[in-house]
């Protein structure tokens, strides 16, 4: 008598479908049914998502200085990069012509230009020389000079009594040796560009024969030396009036007549009606 086939039959389901086991390890099931292979995964996916979320905010924090590149590739030998520094203190890097140490905007719209006047107001950054401008002053940045300025402006500022004691030590010392010395006037501060011109540049020669000092460590800030520029020197003002001089030197051209001009048209119509009149006059016979 035959033997019958006893297949058991399974008391406990499978968390994995069959055809999609990994191993034991990653097919376990701890949490509601599902593998811990799908946790790894979207884990993996979270932190793909996160480095990509995390470059994107960084890239456009350093969104500024995209220029850097563009202006790279298309410089020519007559091109220069160029950082410009807003009014609102944002920082753009574009490339720009540049004649006659003159920097001119590719767009000829734009009408804003930088004269170069200073060497030391340059930078180098990944191998690439780049002049800083403001749009608030129609020359080249020179950091290193306005970081000495300022420093040394607002010490003589904030100092007035004891320069004013030592200048009359010193003269009083004088007056021993030369009676006739004459007496040092005594200056008031320096609050801005005229007064800098009329008597603080002298003041400062003398109060630092050798050259001013500034502190090892200082951080440039564009704004701090606004009140020493010359007012209404900005580079669109700059740009227009380069603009108007380089009209005036330019040759002189006659300009063309109405008839001049015009003239070709008034033959080709002028010939036009004779040749209407003629067919009219003489039709051709059939």
């Amino acid at each position: 008598m035959p033997t019958e086939l006893i297949i058991p039959i399974p008391t406990e389901t499978l968390a994995v479908p069959p055809g999609m086991v990994i191993n034991p390890w990653l097919d376990w099931s701890p949490f509601l049914g599902l593998p811990i292979h799908l946790f790894i995964t979207v884990i993996c996916i979270l932190f793909f998502l996160g480095v990509i979320i995390y470059w994107i905010v960084r890239l456009g924090k350093l969104a500024s200085v995209n220029g850097w590149i563009e202006s790279a590739k298309k410089m020519t030998p007559d091109d220069v990069q160029v950082w410009i520094i807003t009014r609102i203190q944002r920082l753009f890097i574009v490339c720009m012509t540049i004649k006659d140490n003159v920097l001119s905007s590719h767009d000829p719209l734009n009408i804003a230009m930088w004269h170069v006047n200073s060497p030391m107001g340059i930078v180098r950054v990944g191998g690439q020389t780049a002049v800083i401008v403001s749009e608030d002053f129609d020359r080249n940045r020179d950091f290193i000079t306005e970081i000495a300025l300022c420093e040394n402006l607002d010490h003589f500022n904030d100092n007035q009594q004891a320069l004013r004691d030592e200048v009359d030590e010193k003269y009083q010392e004088a007056l021993v040796v030369n009676p006739e010395v004459e007496k040092p006037r005594v200056i008031k501060p320096i609050i801005g560009f005229l007064s800098y011109e009329e008597y603080g540049r002298k003041c400062l020669e003398t109060l630092n024969p050798d050259g001013v000092k500034i502190p090892p460590y200082n951080i440039f800030n564009p704004n701090r030396f606004r009140k020493y520029f010359p007012k209404g020197c900005s580079g669109v003002l700059f740009g227009g009036e380069l603009i108007t001089e380089a009209r005036d030197w330019n040759i002189d051209k006659k300009e063309k007549s109405f008839w001049e001009i015009h003239a070709f048209l008034f033959m080709a119509m002028g010939i036009g009606l004779i040749a209407i009149m003629a067919a009219w006059l003489f039709p051709l016979s059939g």
